[in-house]
């Protein structure tokens, strides 16, 4: 059977989450976790506070531990994958269970992306918001005409054929959410994050990030992994590049769908880790797909 896995990014994070997994990967979730980190992460899970894993610098490596270790379980159960993908953050989580990246260096390097991108967007006034639309191409052309008129909005991730995710300031996009046929859309509907991320207004995450990427080695995976920046699969010697641009690209996340589709015809499509996002977006772009939604040790038998 050729299956694929699929990574969420930050915003799938919800309390308690991964405490089944504590026992078994404690090697992982507690020793190494702590030991890179410097803080625990059994406490953020045993922590009730929602706005504590809203917070990038805690969010993003939450999302990843727990997703890579739910990624173990399927593979254990399914054989390896036809090849994975992950959505922006979610990316990691596929290249180091691919062998590109080692666990405890993917940790170093997530923690000053999360912490580098939240400091870039504290006191930048932007936000972001999902656009629903029934005609991609003229909402698009409708975001041309706009920015022409001096309305900053980015298309920070482009999901599914029905739904991207913009970026503006705050001003910009109430507007747009009271007036969503302003960009052709029937939908503007707001996103609980700390600011406009992949845009330029995290540029300056790129430097910190590259140079703790050149800090660590790189491997040659074992499965494919298709990038976000471009749709296409991963190079070693393009690998960090990649990275570092994805921090302000779009996420061409509906891309992916779509070459992987055509290069690997998967017969089974899962969503690993916390939340079921990837899974509605495979649903939307080739519905006719098998999906599977694994965010526990039960769902990924």
């Amino acid at each position: 059977m050729r299956w694929v896995g699929m990574f969420p990014g930050q915003g799938s994070q919800e309390i308690g989450m991964g405490n089944e997994l504590l026992e078994k990967y404690d090697e992982l979730l507690i020793n190494t976790f702590e030991e890179t980190l410097g803080w625990s992460l059994k406490d953020i899970i045993n922590s009730e506070d929602p706005e504590l894993i809203k917070k990038t610098n805690i969010a993003q490596p939450y999302i990843f531990s727990v997703s890579y270790c739910y990624g173990i379980e399927t593979i254990n159960n399914l054989g390896n994958p036809a090849a994975l993908i992950g959505h922006s953050l979610g990316e990691y989580t596929a290249l180091c269970l691919s062998g590109y990246l080692d666990f405890k260096d993917t940790l170093k390097v997530i923690a000053v992306r999360g912490e580098e991108m939240q400091k870039a967007v504290e006191n930048s006034n932007t936000t972001m918001a999902a656009v629903l639309t029934s005609d991609l191409e003229t909402t698009i052309e409708e975001i041309e005409k706009l920015n022409n008129q001096g309305i900053q909005i980015w298309i920070s991730n482009f999901n599914d054929p029905s739904q991207i995710v913009i970026s503006s300031y705050i001003d910009d996009m109430n507007y747009l959410k009271s007036n969503p046929k302003a960009l052709g859309a029937k939908r503007v509907i707001p996103l609980e994050v700390a600011g406009a991320f992949h845009t330029e207004i995290v540029s300056s995450a790129k430097k910190p990030l590259e140079d703790t990427l050149n800090e660590i080695d790189i491997s040659k995976g074992n499965i494919p992994v298709y990038m976000n920046v471009d749709a296409k699969k991963v190079e070693v010697s393009t690998l960090k590049e990649n990275l570092v641009n994805q921090i302000d690209s779009s996420v061409l996340f509906n891309q992916q769908i779509e070459y992987v589709n055509k290069d690997i015809d998967p017969d089974l499509w899962c969503h690993i880790g916390p939340g079921n996002v990837t899974a509605g977006m495979v649903r939307k772009s080739i519905s006719y797909k098998d999906l599977k939604v694994i965010n526990s040790l039960e769902s990924s038998k």
